[in-house]
């Protein structure tokens, strides 16, 4: 999910010149923004205290100006470290259409910013803890990937969910996203050698994320990429590959 930051004034002005602009695109030649994971820690470092806050929820495919992932270009002009993550970076101004939609970000009372309800509205958890969802997500699964996997049935993915930590010699651990009301909205694999045509490498691999077509650009895959990655590094893995 990309997010950028303004406040409601500004999002009055912009819904009057047809687009939304801000300081940085003159001085910097971009304009910042964040993903749902990196605002929060954005907001308190440089907008600690600001009233009338807005997240601007933008549709990357929508956007009439290049989108760049870049390394952070931080406001107070320290420079950024190699560890860092990569922050999405729109070079021109944000056409209207591509809004998505306002979220407000009120302050706390100390002055400090949660991320609102609506980003915070789902959970991710090992599937095996959620059997009543196994049924479903084989089926979903089973459609999602019966190109490059047409030997594979309903049962191979019931098969899967069930095992922990290993299945068919080969450690496994498949993730859920649920929203607050238990309803499956997506799913993210991390496995050790995935067995894809042509891939050679021994992995680990972040394979099979899918999100449910009613959750996308909500951040739901987003989240489920992330979770994995953590879960890689916590493992001790150096490095993991994605089959696309």
């Amino acid at each position: 999910m990309i997010l950028h930051l303004t406040n409601s004034a500004t999002w009055i002005e912009a819904q009057q010149q047809g687009s939304i602009t801000a300081p940085s695109l003159a001085a910097e030649g971009f304009i910042h923004c964040s993903t749902e994971h990196q605002m929060r820690d954005v907001a308190n470092k440089y907008y600690r205290g600001a009233t009338n806050m807005v997240l601007v929820h933008i549709d990357p495919a929508a956007l009439t100006s290049p989108l760049k992932w870049e390394p952070p270009a931080h406001i107070d002009g320290s420079p950024s470290l190699p560890d860092e993550p990569l922050f999405p970076h729109i070079y021109g101004v944000i056409n209207l259409e591509a809004v998505i939609r306002i979220i407000d970000f009120p302050l706390n009372p100390d002055g400090s910013f949660d991320l609102p309800a609506q980003l915070t509205a789902f959970s991710i958890t090992l599937i095996n803890q959620v059997p009543h969802h196994h049924q479903e997500a084989a089926e979903l699964s089973c459609e999602a990937w019966k190109h490059d996997f047409p030997e594979d049935t309903t049962q191979t993915y019931l098969d899967m969910f069930t095992a922990t930590g290993t299945y068919a010699n080969r450690f496994v651990e498949v993730f859920a996203a649920l929203n607050q009301a238990d309803e499956l909205l997506g799913l993210a694999t991390l496995v050790d050698d995935d067995e894809l045509p042509g891939a050679t490498e021994p992995g680990p691999w972040l394979a099979a994320v899918f999100v449910v077509p009613e959750a996308r650009k909500l951040g739901v895959g987003s989240a489920l990429v992330d979770h994995v990655v953590s879960r890689s590094r916590e493992l001790g893995y150096a490095e993991m590959f994605l089959y696309t």
